[in-house]
C-alpha cells in the first residue's frame, strides 16, 4: 500500500479543494469493511425520481432498502472495527489541516450509490451548507471517502469544480436554483481510483455523486472532521445528529 503524500494533501485541498490518494488501505480490510456495509440500512436518501426520504420516514419503513427505488441512500452510522484503521490513516492530516488537537471527527457512515441513477445534485457539504458558517473564511472541517470498489466515469465518481472552494455561496441557491446544475455540468471534472483508495474535499467545494451507468453499486465510506467550535454548533443545528431537527 502507498503512503499518503501529507504534502500533496495540503497543497491539493488549498488549490483545487480536491485530492485523490491511491491504494492507501489493504483490499483486505476493504473487502471487509464492504461486507459489513452491505448489512447496513438506509437511513436516508433520494429515489430514481429524485424525491427525498428523510430520516423520520425511512426510519418508519419496513423494509426500507426494498420499499424506495433508490438512487442512492446514506446508511445508519458505521461502527465496524476497522474504521479505527481509516481514523488514524486521516488523524496526521486533520492535524495538519485544522490543527493539533482542535478537530474530531463528526460523521462516519456509508452511502451507496445504485446502478441507474442518472442525475445530478450538485452542493457543498457541512458546516458551509448551512447559513450560519457562510462566510467562514477558515477552513472548517475536511469530508474523506474511501472507495469501497474501483472508482470512474461510468460508476460514478464525485464530480466537483476544482477551485471552487474559494467562493461564497448561498446554501439555499446550490440546492434550488436549476442554473447551479448548468454550470457545475459545464466544469466539473472526475477522476479513477481502485478500492483501497480515498478523496478528500474542502467541504465549501462545489461536487455531486454522479450517474452510475454501470450494472453494480457503487460504495464509498464517509468520514467528516471538523473543528471542536464547529462541532459544537453543529449540534445543535445539524439534523444529522441532532434528532429533534429531523422534520422528513
Amino acid at each position: 500500500m502507498n503512503e499518503i503524500d501529507s504534502k500533496k494533501f495540503q497543497r491539493d485541498i488549498h488549490n483545487i479543494g480536491f485530492t485523490v490518494h491511491e491504494n492507501i488501505f489493504s483490499k483486505e480490510d476493504i473487502a471487509e469493511l464492504n461486507q459489513y456495509a452491505m448489512k447496513l440500512k438506509p437511513e436516508r436518501g433520494h429515489d430514481m425520481n429524485q424525491k427525498w426520504y428523510g430520516w423520520n420516514k425511512v426510519k418508519n419503513m419496513e423494509n426500507p432498502i426494498d420499499d424506495v427505488d433508490w438512487a442512492y441512500y446514506w446508511t445508519v452510522k458505521a461502527k465496524h472495527p476497522l474504521i479505527s484503521k481509516v481514523y488514524d490513516a486521516f488523524r496526521p492530516l486533520c492535524d495538519s489541516a485544522l490543527g493539533k488537537g482542535n478537530w474530531a471527527f463528526h460523521v462516519t457512515d456509508f452511502i451507496v450509490l445504485q446502478p441507474g441513477m442518472n442525475f445530478y445534485r450538485p452542493h457543498i457539504d457541512t458546516p458551509y451548507r448551512f447559513k450560519e458558517f457562510r462566510y467562514a473564511d477558515d477552513l472548517l472541517g475536511l469530508q474523506f471517502m474511501v472507495m469501497m470498489c474501483d472508482f470512474n466515469e461510468q460508476n460514478g465518481a464525485t464530480g466537483y469544480v476544482p477551485g471552487s472552494h474559494k467562493y461564497i455561496y448561498d446554501p439555499d441557491q446550490v440546492r434550488e436554483e436549476i442554473s447551479w446544475e448548468v454550470f457545475f455540468a459545464d466544469n466539473y471534472k472526475q477522476y479513477k481510483a481502485e478500492a483501497g483508495s480515498f478523496v478528500c474535499w474542502h467541504p465549501r467545494l462545489l461536487h455531486s455523486t454522479m450517474p452510475n451507468q454501470s450494472k453494480e453499486i457503487r460504495r464509498a465510506l464517509l468520514v467528516h472532521a471538523t473543528t471542536h467550535d464547529t462541532k459544537k454548533k453543529l449540534k445543535v443545528i445539524d439534523p444529522q445528529v441532532n434528532d429533534a431537527l429531523r422534520t422528513s
